[in-house]
């Protein structure tokens, strides 16, 4: 159950009413609340009614078949005045949402704002105009999210909201296998124009991140779960870049030449530490879990790093060295 303030209760009341054309009766809210874990009686919205009908948020009332049902206006925006910086700021949100127009939240998104524009006034607007010509924001590269299903999504919402496990069934594109599993769903992320979700799988004992769109099926239990304090904040210090592995790791490396400059301009964030030595090469420290991700990383360099610790990662790279030696080897043998 949610331990929310009056006033949260009161707002989510406020937006359902906003979107219903015929209105809700006070059953209907109950019901509503109850299932994004609110938990309160028809009396006390009966008394949230009362105070929102008191205010300026136009809550109406009609009775139709012997029951009372309640309706308000949505929410609006009139009379909007921007600056010229805060224009130019509405035409970037508007550039880099293009980049997510594959999920249903940045379609979502992208006509929000649309909406938005469209109460400006005409001098408002022909700014923005001029501003498609001189103002280019570069899409930032991510991949199409192309087989989301809404229904899908919509349980996964419900279940983290509820603290609820769920039973699904999961594709998994590294072993090329179908396996069933309960997952106790704690947040969605959006990584890369994908969603995916991250949480606790019972099959495999530990925290895993499922791509949302290779979730063939999926059901809500009744099966409660607690989410872990600063989860999100724990997690992200435990993983490199988008991958979280088992195996903590101390990642030690040497770049020199561009590598450095590159690194340390453009890649400093990863870095726990960063120590610039008198030659120009860089040391590279972070404490993190093992994942393929890295290796793909540090191989991006070429002969520009080299792998302090650990001494596991470092026979990878000698490895996948020798690979590419021996394929070139090859394509000079098939000539």
């Amino acid at each position: 159950m949610y331990d929310v303030t009056q006033i949260e209760r009161q707002l989510y009341i406020l937006s359902l009413l906003s979107e219903s054309r015929v209105g809700y009766s006070i059953d209907e809210i109950k019901k509503n609340l109850d299932a994004v874990g609110i938990d309160v009686s028809k009396k006390t919205i009966e008394r949230d009614i009362d105070f929102l009908s008191t205010g300026n948020f136009f809550v109406t009332e009609e009775k139709r078949s012997k029951k009372t049902y309640y309706m308000a206006n949505k929410f609006g925006l009139e009379n909007i005045t921007f600056s010229p910086s805060e224009l130019i700021s509405l035409h970037f949100i508007k550039e880099l949402l293009k980049s997510y127009s594959t999920l249903d939240i940045g379609n979502t998104a992208i006509h929000l704002v649309d909406r938005i524009i469209a109460q400006l006034p005409q001098l408002d607007k022909a700014y923005l105009e001029n501003l498609k010509e001189i103002f280019k924001v570069n899409e930032t590269f991510i991949s199409s999210e192309k087989n989301i299903n809404q229904e899908t999504i919509d349980i996964v919402k419900k279940a983290i909201g509820l603290n609820k496990s769920l039973f699904i069934k999961y594709y998994s594109f590294n072993n090329d296998e179908v396996t069933e599993r309960k997952f106790d769903p704690y947040i969605i992320e959006i990584y890369d124009g994908c969603y995916h979700l991250i949480g606790y799988c019972h099959l495999r004992n530990s925290i895993r991140d499922l791509r949302v769109s290779r979730i063939i099926e999926a059901q809500l239990s009744d099966e409660s779960f607690e989410r872990p304090k600063n989860f999100y904040q724990n997690y992200k210090k435990g993983r490199f870049g988008k991958l979280s592995g088992e195996e903590k790791i101390k990642l030690l490396l040497k770049f020199k030449g561009k590598a450095a400059r590159y690194v340390k301009e453009y890649e400093s964030k990863k870095a726990d530490y960063l120590v610039e030595e008198r030659d120009g090469s860089l040391i590279f420290e972070k404490n993190t879990t093992m994942t393929p991700e890295i290796l793909k990383w540090v191989l991006s360099f070429g002969s520009d790093v080299l792998v302090l610790e650990p001494e596991s990662l470092r026979e990878q790279v000698v490895q996948e060295a020798r690979k590419i030696m021996e394929r070139y080897g090859e394509v000079v043998e098939d000539k």
